[in-house]
């Protein structure tokens, strides 16, 4: 959510942004529905066999099978340029390092694509997470980060903490861009 409130950033730096998940394609139109991600592609990748699982960011462990958090900057030699893994699934990478490495290949810029997935909105999205819901979400994440990260003594975890409360602020921020 956070590139696609940065999708003119994405794409005039010649980026795209692809959503790979193990949930089928009704799902992903479900959300597809409920989220602003204007020009995200959406990529159902059941089980993990055709893309999750070759880079290694399938978690078979995790109710039953689902896809790691993660970002990756292809180059267009198809290359890594930029790999992060998430260590559950609320970690993320900064927009940053992610911006970093892309404007750091020096492409020129695309027209951004019509992004989506494909499938049928069910009428019953009761499952979905609603988006209205998302502010109180990353608000609660952010004060949890911020008030066990005041408790901790270890630098490194008190680090942690302080990395999940900005991702959630910047995740924040992002859905104000979207939806503002």
């Amino acid at each position: 959510m956070r590139l696609s409130a940065e999708s003119d950033r994405v794409h005039g730096a010649g980026g795209e942004v692809i959503a790979i998940s193990v949930d089928d394609e009704v799902r992903q139109a479900g959300m597809f529905a409920r989220w602003p991600t204007p020009n995200v592609l959406y990529v159902s990748d059941p089980g993990g066999e055709t893309y999750l699982q070759g880079l290694d960011l399938f978690d078979p462990e995790e109710r039953g099978g689902i896809g790691k958090p993660a970002m990756i900057v292809l180059a267009p030699d198809g290359s890594e340029a930029y790999r992060y893994n998430g260590r559950d699934f609320a970690d993320r990478t900064t927009d940053a390092e992610v911006f970093e490495a892309l404007e750091g290949l020096g492409l020129g810029a695309i027209e951004p694509p019509p992004g989506g997935p494909v499938g049928e909105v069910p009428d019953d999205l009761a499952r979905f997470f609603k988006p209205d819901d998302l502010p109180v979400y990353f608000r609660g994440n952010r004060f949890g980060a911020a008030a066990i990260g005041g408790r901790l003594d270890d630098k490194a975890a008190r680090a942690v903490a302080r990395e999940h409360r900005v991702m959630a602020e910047e995740s924040l921020a992002a859905w104000e861009r979207l939806t503002g």
